[in-house]
């Protein structure tokens, strides 16, 4: 969820900017989210629904995205998406002459509830071709043979909103903080598949991958996602966008995000715990999606001395009293709120791969391709992922 998800170097692929307009979400249902895009009111309708505000389905029919399969980044403007203050967003694109797969990719980079937090995290927000260049490693290097994913089509879902791709707020102040945030992330999600539905429109498999707030954002953003493609074979990755049980993870800072983005508004109808009085509940997603989805590969990728969640979730230590310095969730509480996410929501439902480190995020750098945990190498599970079914591995 900060620095440590991003990555730096120079991208495998040339990136080319295609900027292209066409029919926006606004034209082809409701308009009454905070962009005027897609809206999705869904707390209420089926279980794994997604419905605008009038009780509809929500319909991807934008325009296709018209880029050349070169194996080459394009980023393709996409109206709807935005960013803090107002900067134009988009998605990049690389297309392979023959792909099968779908990988639908959510970049992380911070989260903004807090002077603090916002502070770490705006300096993190990108878009355009030079967001593609943040982290070109592990499965984003497409020159390494190794890569289970080298010949999949991609779409890079920039993350320059600071709210976990889940905002539906629109611009907002936080307190002291002297810029107004642009908590749209959600918005722009829905504003990217309206086009990208009708660009591959039969895909073997759908991967959606999201790294550290990105992770967070696919668990949120999944079952809109999985009605653009609702037959593909899916599998849904989380690299470090672990949500900890409320022992762990106070609901008085779950209520903190909850009211700062608005996304208690996206979360199932159908899931009463996900959303109980107390404002916690959000580690049910990790039982509840693989329940209602039970076709869907669900995989999680976690370290069990994460140092970048055992800041962020430090700020729910003590019932959220604000104290001095920098917070910890603690190394061994973190890693009992691991197992206990584990024994509560996972078993049975989400093949987990936990290492033994405090590294946050592995999946796009470098060191996914050598990473172990008990014996088994990280890429190896990963295909595995892909294959289905994997098993879980723990130290």
């Amino acid at each position: 969820m900060a620095c440590a998800a991003c990555g730096e170097g120079t991208p495998a692929a040339e990136i080319t900017g295609t900027g292209s307009s066409g029919s926006t979400a606004a034209e082809t249902t409701d308009a009454a989210s905070s962009t005027g895009v897609l809206t999705s009111s869904t707390t209420g309708g089926a279980e794994g629904s997604s419905s605008s505000s009038t009780g509809e389905p929500l319909v991807f029919d934008g325009e296709p995205i018209d880029v050349p399969a070169d194996g080459a980044w394009h980023f393709v403007e996409v109206e709807g998406m935005s960013c803090n203050g107002g900067v134009q967003s988009g998605v990049g694109v690389r297309r392979v002459e023959g792909a099968t797969r779908l990988v639908l990719y959510f970049k992380g980079g911070g989260a903004c509830f807090n002077p603090v937090t916002c502070g770490f995290t705006s300096p993190l927000m990108q878009t355009g071709p030079e967001a593609m260049q943040a982290n070109p490693d592990g499965v984003l290097d497409f020159a390494n043979e190794d890569n289970p994913l080298l010949d999949a089509n991609v779409v890079y879902m920039p993350y320059c909103t600071g709210d976990v791709h889940a905002g539906i707020l629109g611009e907002q102040t936080v307190p002291e903080v002297e810029e107004p945030w642009n908590f749209v992330g959600h918005d722009n999600v829905l504003a990217a598949l309206d086009r990208l539905v009708p660009t591959f429109t039969d895909p073997e498999q759908l991967v959606v991958l999201g790294t550290s707030a990105g992770g967070l954002g696919a668990l949120f953003n999944f079952r809109f996602i999985r009605q653009g493609w609702p037959q593909t074979d899916t599998v849904m990755i989380d690299d470090s966008g672990v949500i900890l049980p409320d022992a762990f993870l106070d609901p008085c800072l779950q209520t903190q995000m909850r009211e700062r983005w608005g996304f208690s508004e996206l979360l199932p109808g159908g899931c009463d715990d996900c959303n109980p009085a107390d404002g916690g509940g959000l580690s049910t997603l990790f039982s509840y999606l693989p329940d209602t989805y039970p076709d869907v590969r669900f995989a999680l990728i976690a370290s069990n001395q994460d140092a970048i969640l055992r800041l962020f979730y430090g700020y729910g230590n003590e019932e959220c009293m604000p104290g001095g310095g920098v917070p910890d969730l603690g190394v061994d509480r973190f890693g009992e709120a691991l197992w206990a996410l584990q024994e509560e929501r996972l078993e049975g439902r989400v093949a987990l791969f936990e290492i033994d480190s405090d590294v946050h995020t592995w999946s796009t750098k470098s060191n996914f391709y050598s990473a172990e945990s008990s014996g088994v190498r990280m890429a190896d599970w990963f295909q595995s992922v892909l294959d289905g079914p994997a098993e879980t591995i723990r130290p």
